[in-house]
């Protein structure tokens, strides 16, 4: 189980970063089409408004935390056990 859930943190860990970086590559290549952009939000607020990309940006954000979370409580699990 301990193994089962730690390759789960990896898992989820690893697609949060890759969805994170293909979403950094769809806003880079959408910047040249970009009309213009306000100050307030900004060139990254304006892209992902404009090519409707919240959704997956704030998702992958997630699943990076989730699997995060997930490997330190395994490592510290597993620190607790090798003391005892």
């Amino acid at each position: 189980m301990q193994k089962s859930l730690q390759i789960l943190g990896y898992v989820l860990f690893i697609s949060g970063i890759m969805l994170f970086g293909l979403m950094h590559l769809a806003i880079a290549l959408f910047i040249p089409h970009l009309g213009g952009w306000s100050s307030p939000p900004g060139k990254l607020a304006t892209v992902l408004n404009e090519m409707i990309g919240w959704a997956p940006y704030i998702f992958s954000i997630i699943l990076i935390i989730v699997g995060a979370l997930i490997l330190i409580n395994n490592l510290l699990q597993l620190s607790q056990r090798d003391k005892d």
